[in-house]
């Protein structure tokens, strides 16, 4: 891995040698250098420091675990961890009732979701992008998971949703959802303070809002859904983030499906739900 970050950060850095007169002439270091446009040179240039930054993310993912420090020496410096302050929580919750009244949600709303849930059973917390306004929360008597999804869709899409939860072998007990927003206010910090209690294996994002929100990244979501993230609360909780597209998407494109079943296997086998 060392050796494939060397050669694509030399290789950016080399000049590549000039393929036509024109851009001989144009690409000179003569003083009176006038570069000519090329769409091409510039397609590769982006293309190269993309596989640069690819490859520098999947060294420092892997060199993570290997040193307590909060740097990877390499040759010629080092790389930096840039902390996400979104993470930096000064101290996590050992009690659910402390964690209840330091969270912003709505009271009703943080009882439904979480008033059942044991930290030891807890697998995977959802992220949708919003909670519905309290008026259009649908309630079901069929069972708790489903009612637990109500506060984030509209029944149809909860009813599908609830289906990809179960296809993932997710049992209710080890599943908590939460929302990044509830009546435009921002709920990431809540999520920080959750994941400190639940400490949960996996944290899934559900659509480009959340995944944003939480990776503090402006990357489509089309480039980094089904990839895992690493994250860590005052170094001693650990989990990965793992963006997929929302279920309303899932739900009106059919041709979604598959992509969204993938990367659910992903995370299956991450979950040893799968072998």
């Amino acid at each position: 891995m060392d050796d494939l970050f060397k050669q694509n950060l030399l290789r950016m850095r080399t000049p590549a040698s000039p393929k036509t007169f024109s851009e001989a002439l144009w690409n000179s270091d003569l003083p009176f250098k006038r570069k000519a446009p090329s769409v091409v040179a510039k397609t590769e240039n982006v293309s190269e420091k993309k596989m640069v930054l690819e490859s520098l993310e999947r060294f420092a993912q892997e060199k993570i675990q290997e040193t307590p420090h909060s740097f990877i020496p390499v040759e010629g410096g080092e790389i930096v961890f840039k902390k996400d302050p979104l993470w930096d929580l000064e101290a996590g919750y050992s009690d659910s009732m402390d964690l209840f009244e330091a969270l912003t949600a709505d009271s009703d709303v943080i009882l439904r979701l979480l008033e059942n849930k044991i930290p030891e059973d807890v697998k995977v917390i959802f992220v949708s992008e919003s909670f519905l306004p309290l008026q259009e929360m649908e309630v079901s008597d069929q069972n708790n998971l489903l009612n637990e999804l109500l506060t984030g869709f509209p029944l149809k899409t909860a009813e599908l949703f609830e289906k990809m939860i179960k296809a993932m072998k997710l049992d209710p007990k080890e599943v908590i959802f939460y929302a990044i927003e509830e009546d435009g206010q921002d709920l990431s910090p809540d999520i920080v303070k959750i994941a400190s209690l639940y400490r949960p294996e996996v944290i899934i994002t559900l659509g480009a809002k959340a995944t944003q929100k939480l990776l503090g990244e402006q990357n489509r979501l089309s480039l980094v859904h089904g990839q895992f993230f690493k994250r860590d609360i005052q170094k001693l909780i650990s989990f990965d983030i793992v963006p997929l597209f929302h279920p309303s998407i899932i739900e009106t494109n059919q041709n979604m499906k598959k992509t969204a079943w993938a990367d659910m296997q992903k995370i299956m086998r991450h979950l040893k739900k799968l072998p």
